[in-house]
């Protein structure tokens, strides 16, 4: 594809489910200007918060340009999205599951992040989205999947988690943080600043709190049930492989390298 003639945007809202009302059904955003968000549950939801996580990241991979998405997964121990896991061999899925690795991940991101805000933004491309409307030679967006019980670790200083977090969103990178309801009382310093920084969602017994943080019209929830995002996997799977276009994707010849994307 040919990224110079694409409209690379991120989505206005973050897909987390459907209201529904009798037989009537609508779907409920938040924002995605406030740079992500967390999801903090019980081990009784954690099966639920995986699947929506998991279609949450389908769903975007299938609706935008191929390549102008990369998501990136911080997490140790079990395998939790197996539907993403054909997605990695393209390198638009990510995971990082030990320290080395997760470390050396965010150190890459972190200076995409500082290099975007030094030669990209200004005054008027104050975010990655203005500037892929604004020019020719468009910039890919991240989003961060971090297991916060795993990352951040004591190795990574908080000052440059909390730039991370602060200066992410304008350079288009993205952050869902997720765990148990105990990361509310960790005494890790650098997880209490992404705590912080982003708004909370607490599920109990596979019920999420939403609340006008999270969803503006939150009077809707008085007559209305909330259904977290549940899709066919399969489908939005296929969805993102037919955008990927294979044969194209594994052309030698249509690899070609950016230069000279300073802004003047």
């Amino acid at each position: 594809m040919d990224k110079t003639e694409e409209n690379y945007a991120f989505p206005w809202g973050f897909h987390l489910g459907d209201l529904s009302k009798d037989r009537a059904t609508m779907p409920l955003y938040t924002p995605t200007n406030d740079g992500g968000f967390c999801l903090l549950y019980d081990k009784v939801s954690e099966k639920k918060v995986d699947t929506m996580l998991e279609c949450l990241a389908l769903e975007l991979l299938s609706t935008m340009p191929h390549e102008s998405l990369t998501i990136d997964l911080f997490d140790f121990g079990k395998k939790k999205f197996y539907s993403l896991s054909p997605l990695q061999y393209m390198q638009v899925y990510r995971v990082s599951h030990n320290n080395e690795m997760v470390e050396t991940r965010f150190k890459e991101i972190e200076n995409i992040i500082i290099t975007r805000h030094q030669e990209l933004l200004c005054c008027n491309r104050q975010t990655i989205d203005e500037h892929n409307q604004k020019s020719k030679m468009k910039k890919d967006y991240h989003l961060i999947l971090m297991n916060l019980e795993k990352f951040p670790n004591e190795q990574i200083e908080l000052r440059r988690i909390q730039n991370f977090v602060e200066s992410a969103y304008a350079a288009g990178v993205y952050v869902i943080a997720f765990g148990y309801h105990e990361m509310l009382e960790s005494d890790n310093a650098s997880v209490q600043s992404i705590l912080k920084q982003f708004k909370n969602i607490k599920i109990t017994d596979n019920e999420f709190e939403i609340n006008e943080k999270i969803f503006e019209f939150v009077e809707l929830l008085q007559d209305h049930n909330f259904e977290p995002l549940d899709k066919n996997k399969e489908l939005l799977l296929q969805q993102v492989m037919d955008n990927a276009n294979l044969e194209e994707f594994i052309n030698p010849d249509n690899i070609q390298l950016e230069t000279d994307t300073k802004v003047k």
